[in-house]
């Protein structure tokens, strides 16, 4: 039985929340293969919760990663080197002012209606059932705007641009609400087109333009407005964090992944990289690279991930690979999870079709993080 069907069943059954949602695992700037060592920079504390309905979010399986959903994290983690964000946002009254946003319509299009924002505490209003999976990144507020054809008032653009508080938050619901393989742009720190709407992120912010049509007109005025919007944005130019965790060699840049929180729906499991590689002998493998406060924590995980992998998989084996230790989860059907510790990270590839492909890739990952 595969490892999404064993995660439905479960969410069906209605098990206790205290068993972990594992189901397998699911744009980056060039760089190189990276040495994980011991970290000692200190772990960001976060001890409040975003409560999430996941009937609402709509939990798409796990590791879908062509489907430009992503998971849908459910609360702060705890674990992982972070960015510092403000979180009093969360109780107050307002957010935003209409500078980013105004006098963007290109000739021929006009606004309609006032500019909106929204805090934390009011953006459901505007994007019901998603706002918890931006309250996972720490976002700090929603601006919108709509703009209507001149010559055709049924043809509309909607803007939406959301203050994340910081890069990483940015890119991060980049790159989980991306559609791998889209037409890519020069606008921002990175820019994608699928039909007439663009979805963009620079420094602190990420944003999309939606179409109500998909045409050349609204291509163009698209383009136009994502472009003007993004030189509006101010962008240190600073490394978003945990972006060269992930090996390069192989890997395929759109599809690269960072989960805050839940990763691979596991509740236990954040500050996590997830990509795909192309791997001679075992085709695509996806792969995933998570740093931890240390190796004793790193270790838990790895006890934690083997547990449920027996609970709920048909078999978990723990083997030496390269040196280390690996434990090998048998989903049925031939598909496997791996996963290991290497220093004071977790790392491990998912969803590998034999056991043969999963060994290989696993001693692929081991080599390229040395």
């Amino acid at each position: 039985m595969s490892s999404y069907l064993k995660l439905l069943i479960c969410m069906t059954l209605a098990l206790p929340v205290a068993v972990f949602g594992l189901s397998g695992c699911t744009p980056a700037e060039e760089g190189t293969a990276i040495s994980i060592e011991e970290s000692t920079e200190e772990v960001e504390e976060l001890t409040e919760e975003v409560p999430i309905s996941t009937e609402e979010v709509g939990l798409p399986p796990a590791m879908q990663m062509d489907d430009g959903e992503g998971s849908a994290p459910k609360r702060d983690g705890d674990g992982g080197p972070g960015e510092a964000v403000d979180t009093s946002i969360r109780d107050a009254g307002e957010f935003g002012d209409d500078a980013l946003l105004a006098e963007l319509m290109p000739e021929g299009w006009s606004q309609t209606g006032d500019i909106e924002h929204y805090n934390v505490a009011t953006m459901y209003n505007k994007i019901d059932g998603r706002s918890e999976l931006y309250m996972a990144y720490d976002v700090k507020g929603l601006s919108w705007v709509s703009m209507v054809d001149d010559a055709n008032q049924d043809n509309f653009l909607d803007i939406f641009i959301y203050d994340m508080q910081n890069p990483t938050g940015a890119f991060g619901i980049y790159s989980v609400e991306r559609e791998q393989g889209q037409e890519k742009l020069a606008i921002g720190r990175e820019t994608y087109k699928t039909g007439s709407n663009y979805y963009f992120w620079k420094g602190n912010y990420y944003g999309y333009i939606n179409a109500s049509q998909t045409n050349a007109g609204n291509d163009a005025a698209g383009e136009g407005v994502a472009t003007a919007l993004m030189d509006r944005v101010e962008d240190d130019g600073g490394m978003v964090m945990g972006i060269d965790w992930l090996p390069q060699e192989g890997l395929i840049q759109d599809s690269v992944q960072y989960f805050k929180a839940d990763a691979m729906s596991l509740d236990f499991l954040n500050n996590t990289y997830m990509g795909e590689y192309t791997h001679e002998g075992a085709g695509k493998v996806k792969a995933f690279v998570s740093k931890r406060a240390d190796t004793a924590e790193a270790q838990s995980i790895f006890e934690a991930f083997n547990v449920y992998g027996g609970d709920y998989g048909d078999s978990v084996a723990i083997d030496a690979v390269s040196g280390v230790e690996v434990g090998f989860t048998d989903w049925g059907g031939d598909f496997y999870d791996a996963i290991a510790v290497v220093g004071n990270s977790v790392v491990g590839v998912s969803n590998v079709e034999g056991k043969e492909a999963a060994v290989k890739a696993m001693e692929k990952l081991l080599a390229d993080l040395k």
